[in-house]
């Protein structure tokens, strides 16, 4: 098993590590973390984050244990006692809104085991939600994860009612017990109300159906009680609530008609309850009324209406509403040139028109936003811009199409939402999610292709909503889709993907998105894309065994030429084996090589496969040309680099790139001098008879003979003569 020990990286000084000498002068200066060991021979576990404060602080102190007649809801207890009798996977099935996931949560956090190692001492477990990161579960190759201490919990509940396999499926999550038994950890997996073999007598037995839930208003209650006093300090709960007018004096009946305790309701979903009084909670710190905070448990569905109805007959007023949503932030003046963009209002106004026509200020308050003069902001009114595009989406379902041409004009490179992409992908994705459509995310095949920000804008919108329990799979299922797709922009989105948080969260489905995408016949800036998120993939220590040895295996697997991913798999290993600022695979690949077998087998291997591709051959050149000046650099290491190629040039001294950079190419006046450089170091430790000649490889006898004259020597067009 071979590992990397990462070091401290600075520029001018030494590289101090597992690989002994390093050149000064880094100019590819990078921070690794010191003693952090990478084993490039292991299978990487499923990835995970940890469960939040905000979730653990709502299960163990706000926790709603009764439903609506009072009786107690069964879900954690049998779950906690399940865990407790040693049972070390169990599954909660049932629909959605049950809480679920907070029961799992609630068991879990109450657990108090007796982890191994620690004498019988019963602590506390370490929570952490694993990400489903597979394209098939039934096919994949995955690990569960089993470090020591943990609870774990598994939400398949968006795809377990679409199993091709559940019985299997099922016992793949089941068996994995025996492992978290020997670390002192546990699972409990999220299922759906279909889908999880609960009839078997095996694979049912430990299944817990969620059937009751905690009433919507009694768990709001219980989250503002405990959570968020500041809320309860204001009496928004109460029954009658004098609201002061704007004299300051209080208005008795003003408080009597809009209370909050008699609008909070049974049937909300628990999660609904908890965001409601979080909620809350920011509207009370900034200073809202209590109309606000009415407006905000309707869901602004009253004050959304009333705008709607008002604006019936003015599409002026209606387009002014969509656009201070999208371009919150902004001035006036550009809200305005929004909607006109919108309505495709091109003419002039008379001055008539103008000076008898309601100012913009009056407008733009009449639809909700405040403005004063500089921006327009509803940041008095959180989650009503939301509000707002669902009502637009849901009741004017005739706008969508023409609602996503307007926002891919305004987020062009020179539109005036350009600089509010982030902001509005959130919205997007917000409103996708809120809809259960994936509709708004075809504005990211357009952000795609618009430079940086439309780039970081599309990952955002797209990994947001690849991250949903019910929508994700679907959205994760047309990233792969795109990336298997001839026209370049849907390539490109698929790759840009990969750059952001949802390689981090899912890297295997992400570097099945960067394989398709890398098989592309033309190295178009799709490829270019694809090849800088696996250098970025790479570079993330905790990535990188994962990342080398599935491109390893791709070089195994995929053999055949005329197969697509023949090209991917070569590609992808000339990415990562690019040395680039920022990215630091080569350096650490070369290094875990001085030191183990292994991985400079691997690397030869790679560059052997690499060569043999004559569509390749202008980057293998580009790919050994940037060793040279790496390792001129001190970004990689010579020896590594020195021992690693002398064993190329063993297996294939005769392929184009390779005697190119060895002997020079005809015609050609100039050879940087880092080329230069690394050719002398190749000369010279092949000719040394102090050290032992890289053994065949592969049965292989033919050796090249390295000339060990000055460079200035070497004829351009020299062949290299065999040393028999």
């Amino acid at each position: 098993m071979s590992a990397v020990t990462s070091a401290t990286v600075l520029p001018g000084n030494r590289l101090s590590g597992s690989s002994g000498n390093r050149a000064a002068n880094l100019t590819y200066s990078t921070l690794l973390q010191a003693g952090r060991d990478i084993n490039l021979q292991q299978q990487e576990p499923l990835s995970t984050e940890p469960v939040t404060k905000t979730e653990t602080d709502a299960v163990r102190h706000a926790w709603v244990a009764e439903d609506s007649e009072g009786k107690e809801i069964a879900t954690a207890p049998t779950v906690l006692a399940m865990l407790g009798r040693d049972e070390r996977v169990v599954v909660i099935a049932g629909p959605s809104g049950t809480g679920k996931t907070a029961a799992g949560l609630r068991a879990l956090s109450e657990l108090r085991p007796a982890l191994p190692g620690t004498g019988g001492q019963r602590l506390r477990l370490r929570l952490e939600h694993v990400l489903p990161d597979w394209d098939f579960v039934e096919k994949d190759k995955f690990l569960l994860p089993a470090e020591q201490g943990r609870g774990y919990l598994l939400d398949v509940s968006g795809e377990s009612a679409r199993w091709e396999k559940p019985d299997a499926t099922a016992r793949r999550f089941l068996g994995h017990a025996e492992t978290l038994r020997r670390r002192g950890s546990y699972l409990v997996v999220i299922a759906g109300e279909h889908g999880w073999p609960e009839n078997d007598p095996d694979l049912g037995r430990n299944v817990v159906r969620a059937v009751s839930r905690p009433p919507g208003d009694r768990i709001a209650r219980r989250h503002i009680e405990q959570l968020h006093p500041q809320v309860a300090r204001r009496g928004w709960l109460q029954e009658s609530v004098p609201e002061p007018d704007e004299r300051g004096d209080a208005d008795d009946d003003r408080g009597r008609r809009s209370p909050l305790a008699g609008l909070l309701r049974a049937d909300m979903q628990p999660g609904d309850a908890a965001t409601l009084a979080a909620e809350l909670s920011r509207i009370s710190e900034s200073g809202g009324t209590i109309k606000d905070a009415r407006d905000l448990v309707l869901r602004w569905r009253e004050r959304v209406s009333t705008v709607f109805r008002e604006t019936q007959d003015s599409a002026d007023d209606r387009a002014l509403l969509l656009a201070a949503v999208m371009l919150e932030g902004l001035g006036p003046a550009e809200v305005l040139s929004g909607a006109r963009l919108l309505l495709k209002d091109q003419k002039t106004r008379g001055i008539r028109d103008i000076l008898t026509g309601r100012d913009l200020a009056t407008r733009l308050n009449a639809v909700q936003a405040k403005s004063d003069g500089q921006r327009v902001t509803f940041s008095h009114l959180p989650g009503y811009p939301a509000a707002v595009l669902r009502h637009f989406w849901r009741q004017l379902s005739d706008v969508q199409p023409k609602l996503i041409s307007w926002v891919k004009q305004l987020t062009g490179p020179k539109g005036l939402g350009c600089g509010r992409i982030r902001e509005i992908a959130d919205l997007l994705a917000q409103l996708a999610v809120d809809e259960g459509d994936l509709r708004p995310l075809d504005v990211a095949q357009t952000w795609a292709a618009a430079g940086d920000a439309g780039q970081d804008g599309a990952a955002r919108l797209l990994a947001r909503v690849a991250r949903d329990p019910a929508l994700g799979q679907e959205a994760r299922t047309r990233l792969r889709s795109w990336a298997d797709q001839e026209p370049r922009a849907n390539a490109t989105i698929s790759a840009v993907v990969c750059q952001g948080s949802f390689s981090k969260e899912y890297p295997r489905q992400a570097l099945t998105c960067l394989r398709w995408v890398l098989g592309r016949p033309e190295r178009d800036s799709a490829v270019s894309v694809a090849e800088e998120a696996l250098r970025a993939m790479g570079a993330d220590t905790r990535l990188l065994p994962r990342v080398w040895d599935t491109v390893n295996r791709w070089l195994v697997e995929y053999e055949q030429p005329d197969d697509r991913n023949h090209l991917a798999a070569r590609r992808a290993f000339l990415a990562l084996l690019h040395p680039a600022a920022g990215h630091p695979t080569a350096t650490l690949l070369l290094a875990n090589a001085l030191d183990h077998a292994d991985t400079a087998d691997e690397l030869v291997r790679g560059w052997s496969a690499a060569l043999s591709v004559p569509a390749l051959e202008s980057q293998c050149e580009e790919v050994l040309t940037a060793w040279a000046k790496a390792v001129a650099d001190g970004a990689l290491d010579a020896d590594a680099v020195v021992e690693v190629l002398n064993h190329v040039i063993r297996e294939n001294w005769m392929t184009g790139p390779l005697s190119t950079f060895i002997a020079g190419r005809a015609g050609t006046e100039y050879t940087s001098q880092s080329v230069v450089d690394l050719r002398e170091r190749l000369i010279l430790r092949w000719n040394d008879t102090r050290q032992p000649h890289p053994k065949p490889r592969n049965d292989q006898t033919a050796q090249p003979h390295l000339s060990a004259r000055p460079e200035a020597d070497l004829d351009p067009c020299a062949e290299i003569e065999d040393e028999a």
